[in-house]
């Protein structure tokens, strides 16, 4: 027995007559002469035949061999269903268990999501399908375990794996859609071009569609089908999801075999007595009326029937037409026009792959339908054997249509059908058979043109193609005795062929093509492959290199390009890609030395290979100066300009003031500032409506209604638990229009103001951090950026890849090395010389780490030289500068706003940021303070805000006298701690 899996051995049988024996079809299939196979084992599964052989080149040589014939029946062999990887079956539940239930068992046992699954019940509800959107990640004989081993809803169930199905359920048809209609729509286009085995009726609505490959029903079901202007629905087709009254009549055979068994005798009875049984048409016993009313089974060569209708007394007869050669003969015949000529009372049409006839004289009938049956007995069939190119073009759609059109318009119908090197023709008589395979025979006419080689090797483009789809009723092929080409045409045509075929033979056919492929293929074929595309001096091949195509342009004589053409794709194929990555600190920088360059040129040339470096170029700084660089990078850091503390105490006396004057105003005009009302006691920080217990409509005024505070009149949902920054800041905005305001709303649209003064200042300040961000940004990019590096190689094998991937590590690793600097002072670095550490990275292209008092620099040797030389310089400047802790000890910088009477100090970052600016003795400097941008002039000591256009006056303080006294102007004021 061969290794190959059973699946691999195995061909099934379609459709099997019961004419046809077992015995009999086993020897067949054993006969390698005959059907290419060889020994085999017979099986049932499920009803069908399948053939498992010993050796899977038996079931291919099957498969790919011509028509299998077996006692004068056609056979239509396949490959056997395989297992479908997106649908289980879930056999075993309780019919009572709810559908809840069963989606949470599934989901947990498979591991899913909703949405991952659908759910198909049968209609006992012991039998579930489950239809999966993907293919079942689990190994299925673990979960066939781990679901055996779990009830649901007290009942033992099991899963199986479901064969693949090659017939789908359509409903939602039409009254009146018949089998012919469904075979007709889903093998056109717009029903998905599939070739359909078999249709059955199911009902009104409902009908099986079953197909020749497996693969055509997922096809299917990704469409969405309209017939009839009336939408379908389809779904897979299996038989336990069917109700009873729908099972297929294999599936009533086999629940009713009494029945059937009755049937059977019955219909042997009809078929030894039937006009059809004997080929040649020789038995003749006319049926009785009684012997009208019996049903035959499938496949036989009589049916007849007679139904008896409620509303009108109606009689049918059913002739069935089994084989489809006399059915389409009958079809082309004029015979069914005579017969409802003659008689105008009787209904004759074909129907269901037969002739019914219907009327309501019983004797009438009876005459009818023996006259039919005497008309399909006269019909004879004739073999004639044709050479194998023959066969082939008789068989051509193109070429049976016309000689069929030209037999019916001869007023002789026929038809005929190809079996293997035979031509078995279907005509009224045995004379009109063979007037017919004369008619045949003269129709075909061969052409012999000599060839040379050269002419020859055009046979073989894809414009001899091109040329043959042109020529209808042309076939072509090489003679085996080789110097000629041998055409089959029909009559009439063999001139204009045979000019055309010349023609073509003679000419100078020049083709420019242009093989697409991507940059580095292309570099890789011009450096490794130049004496290849060289040697090609018969074409013209230009290399483009542009954005919408990349390739090579190949210009020649036709054949010349199809050869270069087909070499140069088996090359481009060959070609082997693999990108790697590089990553180690100033990885970029080094891809621009010579060394580097040097490096890979010989690994180019070593392995045969090409490598295409993919990274963000080198650049240096703009400005050398890192320290000079690191303050720049940290006067666009955002600072906070004012403590916590300062911004309240300063925003508490503004509104003192401007609610003083506001209630001034509003008792009395002419009252002096000493008689205002005393607000120290006035809690400012509590819930707004806390003010109207204090008589806050005598403090503040009557507001005048907000009806355009949230545009256009809108109405914000207002929260009690506002900050006390935003209810300060809008106390002030409230109380500074309170006087024109009348005090009916006035506990309200406070509410409001303060509800819109907290919403405006968190977007302010979401929008200052992205600003803050992006000023980053660059910076850390360009660090990132030059640690790594992507090297796209193309060889013509893996291995050199591998190889090219080894050694170019290795020689970046080579050069790394890792320098050590200890200082004291390092534990104590501020942000300031954190920044000047990143632009230490960023100019050299290093890698700094610091640990504890260390810092430890690597990367390339000769840029590492360079990094600690800064670092260095660095660690000296730290040693020598004053802490930020010394900075907020010793000075304090301070705001002098007109709305405070104390100075307002700054933030702490501030104070840190503005002393060092004036350590450094600059003149002028720019900061952000809360995202908003500030220019502080220190001749003037004065601040000017390009945001609001504020300017406010600072001055620096002293907190400890000391040598600091020297740097401080006289007109600032100094106080000790």
């Amino acid at each position: 027995m061969s290794t190959e899996s059973e699946e691999e051995r195995s061909v099934e049988v379609l459709a099997l007559s019961e004419e046809v024996d077992e015995e009999l079809l086993c020897l067949y299939f054993e006969n390698k002469r005959r059907s290419g196979g060889g020994p085999l084992e017979l099986q049932r599964k499920d009803g069908r035949t399948v053939l498992v052989f010993e050796e899977a080149q038996a079931a291919d040589r099957v498969l790919s061999k011509g028509p299998h014939v077996v006692h004068n029946v056609k056979l239509q062999v396949r490959r056997p269903p395989a297992k479908d990887p997106c649908r289980l079956l879930l056999r075993g539940l309780n019919p009572n268990t709810s559908i809840e239930m069963v989606e949470l068992y599934v989901e947990n046992m498979i591991d899913l999501n909703v949405g991952e699954y659908t759910l198909f019940p049968s209609p006992g509800r012991d039998v579930l399908l489950i239809h999966l959107s993907q293919p079942i990640s689990k190994e299925f004989q673990a979960l066939s375990s781990q679901i055996s081993k779990r009830k649901l809803d007290g009942a033992v169930v099991c899963i199986e794996q479901l064969s693949r199905t090659d017939s789908v359920l359509v409903e939602n048809l039409q009254p009146g859609t018949n089998q012919d209609l469904l075979t007709l729509y889903f093998e056109s286009e717009r029903g998905g071009g599939q070739r359909v085995k078999d249709v059955r009726m199911l009902s009104a609505a409902t009908a099986k569609v079953s197909f020749v490959n497996f693969e055509s029903v997922d096809l299917v079901l990704d469409r969405q089908h309209k017939l009839e202007n009336t939408e379908l629905a389809l779904r897979a087709y299996f038989d336990f999801l069917q109700p009873p009254e729908s099972l297929t009549p294999r599936d009533s055979e086999t629940e009713q075999q009494d029945d059937t068994t009755r049937r059977s005798q019955n219909h042997i009875q009809m078929q030894a007595s039937s006009p059809l049984a004997n080929g040649d048409g020789s038995s003749r016993a006319k049926p009785s009326a009684a012997g009208a009313r019996h049903t035959s089974k499938a496949g036989a060569s009589e049916e007849s029937m007679d139904v008896q209708s409620e509303e009108a007394e109606t009689l049918q007869f059913h002739v069935a037409i089994p084989d489809p050669a006399k059915q389409a003969v009958f079809v082309c015949s004029t015979f069914q026009k005579d017969l409802q000529k003659a008689n105008p009372g009787v209904d004759v049409q074909v129907k269901d792959d037969g002739v019914l006839i219907a009327g309501a004289d019983r004797l009438q009938l009876e005459q009818l339908r023996q006259t039919l049956l005497d008309f399909l007995n006269a019909m004879q069939e004739t073999r004639f054997s044709v050479a194998p190119e023959e066969a082939e073009f008789f068989s051509r759609k193109d070429v049976e249509e016309y000689l069929l059109t030209a037999l019916r318009g001869s007023g002789t119908p026929a038809v005929y059908t190809v079996l293997g090197p035979a031509l078995i023709v279907t005509a009224l008589s045995a004379d009109a058979a063979a007037t017919v395979c004369s008619f045949l025979k003269s129709q075909v006419k061969c052409v012999s043109i000599p060839v040379n080689a050269e002419q020859e090797c055009m046979l073989h483009l894809r414009e001899w193609l091109e040329l043959l789809q042109t020529l209808s009723f042309t076939s072509a092929k090489m003679s085996d005795r080789g110097g000629q080409l041998d055409v089959l045409t029909l009559k009439g045509k063999e001139k204009q062929t045979e000019r055309a075929i010349r023609q073509f033979l003679t000419s100078s056919i020049e083709r420019e093509t242009v093989m697409a492929m991507k940059p580095g293929m292309l570099k890789y074929l011009q450096t490794h492959c130049h004496q290849l595309l060289a040697d090609m001096n018969q074409v013209s091949i230009i290399p483009s290199e542009a954005e919408d195509v990349c390739g090579l342009k190949i210009h020649g004589p036709a054949v010349a390009c199809q050869m270069a053409e087909e070499v140069l794709q088996g090359v481009v194929s060959s070609i082997c890609t693999r990108s790697i990555t590089v990553n180690a600190p100033g990885v970029t920088r080094f891809l621009e030395e010579k060394e580097c360059r040097s490096i890979l040129n010989e690994m180019e040339s070593k392995f045969v290979v090409y490598i295409c470096p993919k990274y963000v170029p080198w650049s240096h700084l703009p400005h050398q100066d890192i320290f000079e660089t690191a303050w720049t990078m940290m006067s666009q850091k955002s600072l906070p300009k004012m403590s916590v503390d300062a911004k309240q105490t300063g925003l508490r006396d503004e509104v003192k003031e401007r609610v003083s004057s506001m209630g001034t105003k509003r008792r009395k005009p002419v009252e002096h500032a000493d008689q205002l009302y005393d607000l120290e006691n006035v809690d400012l920080y509590s819930d707004p409506t806390s003010l109207s217990d204090q008589n806050s409509a005598s403090l503040l005024g009557a507001p005048k209604p907000f009806a355009d505070l949230n545009g256009a009149g809108g109405v914000l949902g207002l929260s009690k638990n506002l900050g006390e920054e935003a209810q300060l800041s809008l106390a002030i905005q409230y109380s500074m229009e309170a006087e024109q305001r009348s005090t009916k709303d006035d506990e309200a649209q406070l509410q409001k103001a303060l509800e819109l003064s907290k919403t405006m200042t968190e977007r302010g300040d979401s929008s200052g951090s992205n600003k803050q961000t992006k000023a980053n940004t660059p910076i850390q990019e360009a660090i990132q950026a030059a640690n790594s590096v992507q090297l796209d190689v193309f060889a013509g094998y893996n291995c050199d890849l591998i190889r090219v991937d080894i050694a170019f590590k290795k020689k970046v690793s080579q050069r790394q090395v890792e320098e050590k600097v200890e200082h004291r002072a390092v534990a104590n670095m501020s942000d300031y010389h954190k920044t000047c550490l990143e632009m230490i990275k960023r100019k050299h292209g290093v890698a700094i780490d610091v640990q504890g008092t260390s810092i430890v620099v690597s990367g390339f040797k000769d840029y590492v030289v360079g990094a600690v030389w800064d670092t260095k310089l660095l660690l000296e400047k730290l040693s020598n500068s004053v802490s930020d802790r010394e900075i907020l000890k010793a000075v304090q910088w301070v705001q002098h706003h007109p709305a405070s009477p104390d100075p307002i100090p700054y933030s702490d970052e501030a104070t840190v940021f503005l002393e060092k600016a004036w350590r450094m003795k600059l003149k002028t400097v720019d900061v952000l303070f809360d995202h908003q941008p500030h220019s502080v002039n220190f001749d003037k000591m004065q601040e000017y805000s390009r945001a609001s256009g504020e300017s406010v006056k600072i001055s620096r303080k002293l907190l400890e006298l000391g040598d600091l006294t020297q740097d401080v102007p006289v007109f600032m004021s100094l106080r000790r701690k």
